[in-house]
């Protein structure tokens, strides 16, 4: 019972109390009478004290601050709070279907989740990834699904960590989740289907090197007719022939390396050996492309340089690293291969005067079947494929790759390898 309830009961039953029981005992004498009722009006004042410092004043000092000072106007004030209530739920309800909208129309599944992994919104794609018709908001993660590896990840996410994949595989497919940390507690987890994916990248695969196994014969044969044909022909029209067949020879070369590397079946053997035979090797292979398109080759290694790595798979870094200079060079330009050891690491570089690549197309030129604008180097062959086979075979390797390049100035690629003790030379 609160303070003023009780006084204004005391206020309230004070006098007819007191008169009952004095008329009881006696009659209600005109002094004994103003006593009774000067004790009631006391009660009285003391109620409406209280009632006003607790209830009424901080009423009226709210409506002072908001200038209300008639009862129009208060009415007014409630009506333009209960609508601009009705307009925040509006907007909330509206943000809420506009965000159901969207999480429906996802191709991927959506999870989002609490602190304490409680659902808070899972669109149709997630509910089929977790094999449920219907999942309550509310209800737990844990109990829609137990696969450690996900629920480490997504509690990982919840601690703040970001961009983990994590693959699974259940029978409704192969999926592939990326949880993230949300700035207000949770996770948002995306989920992806990506078994058809795998199951065409893989045909795609299987189509090139199967492509490149069938045309290698043919080219085999045409290279030998053409060679057979040099004394019948002009040098020139026997030049131009040999040219070719070796283009599309390398061509179908790179198509079947990439997809081999691609498929992980491609295996490298790194011994330890003086990288020397492999530079020279290469620089003979171009120095007749070099003679004709009037660039200087240019050679800079120690002969001691010696570091663990593929000779095949080196022999084909520096292969597309030099062709590449070359053949987006200038006449008068130059091309140097050199080498050395820096911070327990073994450094090559392949550097030029050419045409230098455009800033903004820097970091596609790594992607596969990518190629820099056909009108800067017309007559300029080739599928794209070349420094992505450099990319991934320097990485089977162990090295990294780093590409600097300006327009209309050069292009220098450094791969780095790893120097152990035992290798350094």
């Amino acid at each position: 019972m609160t303070r003023e309830r009780l006084v204004l009961l005391v206020a309230g039953w004070t006098l007819p109390v007191l008169i009952a029981a004095l008329a009881l005992m006696a009659p209600i004498q005109p002094r004994e009478a103003i006593i009774i009722i000067a004790v009631w009006l006391g009660s009285v004042g003391l109620l409406s004290e209280i009632l006003w410092r607790q209830s009424l004043q901080p009423i009226f000092t709210l409506l002072g601050q908001l200038n209300l000072s008639s009862t129009n106007q208060i009415r007014q004030h409630i009506h333009s709070l209960q609508e601009a209530a009705d307009r925040q739920q509006d907007e909330r309800k509206d943000l809420s279907q506009l965000l159901d909208d969207i999480s429906t129309g996802l191709g991927e599944g959506l999870l989002v989740v609490d602190a304490d992994l409680h659902l808070r919104l899972c669109n149709p794609r997630a509910q089929h990834f977790l094999g449920a018709e219907k999942v309550a908001i509310g209800a737990s993660f844990l109990d829609l699904e137990r696969d450690p590896d996900i629920v480490a990840g997504i509690r990982d996410a919840v601690a703040g960590k970001s961009g983990q994949r994590i693959l699974v595989e259940n029978s409704r497919g192969v999926w592939e989740l990326r949880p993230f940390p949300l700035s207000q507690g949770g996770a948002v987890v995306l989920v992806t289907e990506v078994g058809p994916l795998r199951r065409a990248a893989e045909l795609r695969r299987q189509f090139v090197q199967d492509l490149s196994h069938e045309i290698r014969s043919p080219l085999t044969v045409m290279r030998t007719t053409v060679e057979a044909l040099e004394d019948e022909v002009s040098p020139d029209i026997a030049g131009m022939l040999v040219r070719q067949v070796e283009r599309i020879t390398r061509l179908t070369d790179e198509l079947y390396e990439l997809a081999s590397i691609e498929a992980g079946t491609l295996k490298m053997e790194t011994t330890r050996q003086s990288v020397g035979p492999v530079v020279r090797q290469v620089a003979s292979d171009f120095a007749a492309v070099a003679f004709r398109a009037e660039v200087d080759l240019r050679l800079d290694f120690p002969e001691d340089f010696a570091f663990d790595f593929d000779t095949r798979a080196l022999t084909r870094v520096l292969s597309n690293l030099v062709d590449n200079a070359v053949k987006y060079n200038r006449p008068g330009g130059w091309v140097r291969i050199s080498a050395k050891r820096l911070e327990g690491t073994a450094q090559i570089e392949v550097e030029d005067s050419g045409l230098g690549i455009p800033a903004p197309e820097l970091g596609a030129v790594l992607q596969r079947f990518y190629r820099v604008d056909r009108a800067r180097t017309p007559g300029a062959g080739g599928l794209g494929l070349g420094l992505a086979i450099v990319k991934h075979m320097v990485q089977l390797m162990g090295g990294d790759l780093k590409l600097d390049s300006r327009e209309d100035v050069g292009t220098r690629v450094t791969v780095s390898f790893p120097v152990g003790p035992e290798s350094a030379a």
